[in-house]
C-alpha cells in the first residue's frame, strides 16, 4: 500500500524529538481499561495507542473530515512502510478516507475481504467486526470483556495456524485501545483536561475505530 500523506511534518517531528514512554492505560475512574497481558502481540495496541494519544494530545480529537484524514496519516506513518508486508492491497489517499467517512462499518468489512488474508482469517474477522457493530451502544467495559474472551479463544484455537492468530490478534488488540480512546473521548472530564481544544464528536460510536482499522489493516505486519 501506497500512502500519500499530507499532515504536516511538524506533528512528527515534535512526536520524535520527545521521549515517548510506553503508556499502558489501566484505568480511569469509572474503570474502564485496556491492557490485556494475555494477548501475546499487546504491544501493537500499546504502540498504536501512544501514537493516537500524543497527536491528540496536540492537536484535540478530530471534528471534521480534514482533521480526521490528517490523524489518520500520521498513524500510517508511524506504522511505517508496510509496502510490501501489508494485509491489503489498497492505496490510502484522502479520497478514499472520504469514503470510508460516509461508510464505515461496510468499508471495513469490503477491505477484510478484498485483502490477501486467508479465508479463516477473513472469516474470524468479519464475526469478529460484526459483533463490534452490534456492540456499538454497549458500555467499554464490556466491550472489553468481550474482546478479551474473543482474543482467550484465539490463542488456543487449534485450527487456526499461528501467522493467522497473529495477524487476528493484533487488530483485536488495534480495537481495544481504539475504542478505550473513543470511549476516553466520550468522558466530559477527560475532553475538558487533555486539550484545551473543544472535541465534539462528528461520528457514530466506535466508527473512528473502523476506520482506524480500515486503514491501518495494511500496515499489520
Amino acid at each position: 500500500m501506497t500512502a500519500f500523506l499530507v499532515f504536516s511534518c511538524s506533528a512528527d517531528q515534535d512526536y520524535n524529538s520527545e521521549i515517548v514512554n510506553t503508556v499502558v492505560p489501566n484505568a480511569n475512574e469509572k474503570g474502564i481499561n485496556a491492557f490485556n497481558k494475555f494477548n501475546p502481540f499487546e504491544q501493537t495496541g500499546i504502540n498504536f495507542y501512544n501514537d493516537l494519544d500524543f497527536y491528540v494530545s496536540k492537536y484535540g480529537y478530530p471534528s471534521s473530515n480534514e482533521h480526521l484524514i490528517d490523524q489518520v496519516f500520521f498513524l500510517l506513518a508511524k506504522r511505517g512502510d508496510s509496502k510490501m508486508t501489508g494485509k491489503s492491497v489498497i492505496t490510502i489517499t484522502p479520497e478514499l478516507i472520504s469514503l470510508i467517512l460516509s461508510d464505515p462499518e461496510g468499508k471495513l468489512v469490503e477491505i477484510i475481504n478484498d485483502s490477501d488474508l486467508s479465508i479463516a482469517v477473513k472469516t474470524n474477522l468479519n464475526e469478529f467486526v460484526a459483533d463490534l457493530i452490534s456492540r456499538a451502544q454497549d458500555d467499554y467495559d464490556e466491550v472489553y470483556e468481550h474482546i478479551v474472551s474473543y482474543e482467550a479463544a484465539v490463542v488456543v484455537d487449534s485450527i487456526l495456524e499461528e501467522d493467522e492468530k497473529d495477524t487476528i490478534l493484533k487488530v483485536s488488540s488495534i480495537s481495544r485501545y481504539s475504542l478505550y480512546a473513543e470511549a476516553r473521548q466520550r468522558d466530559p472530564d477527560w475532553k475538558t483536561s487533555v486539550t484545551n481544544r473543544p472535541s465534539v464528536p462528528f461520528l457514530k460510536e466506535n466508527q473512528m475505530t473502523y476506520i482506524n482499522l480500515t486503514v491501518l489493516l495494511n500496515a499489520i505486519k
